[in-house]
């Protein structure tokens, strides 16, 4: 077996054994539901079920993707989450849920239509013309959740998820989304260190377009600022000197978030190496296991497979997962 071929094995396998144990234990699929967690789930199921070929992890991505509608559907859209402050709609959840749903739609043909077709339900209550998008709508898309005003963040996401399901079918959309990010990529600052991941696995599907480019180098010298070295992983943006309660500095989600942005760039391999191992090694999980995120965003950060754009995907480096 070739050295690649066992660097990827050991990475399902690792994959295999986590999704297991979240299984085992209730966290995850049969938990409570939460639209993020459960697009990044079926996101892993389905490149799995790529990989293995196995009805039985196609049809529990699909178990997912029906208990979604469910428990969190309404007459238009999808409520954030299961748990009381989930309530209302949020752009990021519904956005990652609608790329998941193209995804599994590869396979399944009729989640690619539900995709298009939630896409179509959330797009003109959630963007305000020239302004943004807001964030979070109360549950009936009635109208702003309260102190939610229009985001920038959110309309790059739509413009990255928007090309990817449908780049024909929502033409309409997407050029409005066009014209956003044109007038406003100047002016993204992302401080918060989920969003850096985030940015980047946005960006890596506009490989030769000019506010991408630049936002990508925006994104990384801010990594690389917050690398700590040893033992390798990418700290918090805290305040110095920091004066509140006692905080990590080092959280899992915002870790693995950099990391799948970084393979999707395809940069910094040996930091993904150092990262995997200090939070698989020496990392103290029970900071972050209050659910199922955590443990699935290591999942995607060790295999990222359909995450990733198709030309990423298929040439990842074998180097990136290994541990």
């Amino acid at each position: 077996m070739s050295a690649q071929a066992k660097s990827t094995d050991r990475a399902l396998e690792l994959v295999l054994d986590r999704l297991g144990w979240i299984r085992d234990f209730g966290i995850w699929p049969h938990g409570p539901r939460d639209l993020w967690t459960d697009a990044l789930g079926v996101i892993c199921l389905t490149s799995i079920h790529h990989t293995l070929k196995e009805d039985w992890v196609l049809a529990e991505a699909e178990w997912v993707a029906q208990e979604v509608d469910r428990v969190l559907g309404r007459r238009k859209g999808i409520r954030t989450a299961e748990k009381v402050d989930g309530e209302g709609q949020t752009f990021r959840s519904l956005a990652l849920w609608v790329f998941a749903l193209h995804r599994l739609g590869r396979v399944l043909p009729q989640y690619r239509h539900r995709a298009l077709a939630l896409v179509r339900e959330i797009h003109a209550p959630f963007v305000r013309p020239g302004a943004g998008i807001i964030p979070r709508m109360e549950e009936d898309l009635s109208r702003p959740f309260r102190g939610s005003g229009p985001g920038l963040l959110e309309v790059f996401l739509g413009l990255a998820v928007y090309r990817q399901v449908g780049e024909d079918a929502l033409r309409p959309e997407i050029e409005e989304l066009e014209g956003m990010v044109l007038k406003s990529y100047k002016s993204l600052a992302p401080d918060h260190g989920v969003d850096l991941g985030l940015l980047l696995w946005i960006t890596h599907f506009f490989p030769e377009e000019g506010w991408a480019l630049a936002l990508r180098e925006r994104t990384l010298a801010a990594m690389d600022g917050r690398w700590v070295d040893p033992p390798g992983y990418f700290r918090r943006n805290l305040p110095e000197p920091w004066d509140g309660p006692v905080r990590s500095n080092r959280l899992a989600l915002s870790n693995f978030g950099a990391s799948i942005g970084l393979q999707a760039q395809g940069v910094w391999d040996s930091r993904v190496k150092r990262l995997h191992r200090y939070f698989l090694e020496d990392y103290r999980w029970e900071t972050d296991m209050d659910d199922a995120l955590a443990p699935i965003l290591l999942c995607i950060s060790l295999r990222p497979g359909l995450f990733l754009s198709e030309k990423e995907a298929s040439g990842l480096s074998s180097e990136a997962l290994s541990l």
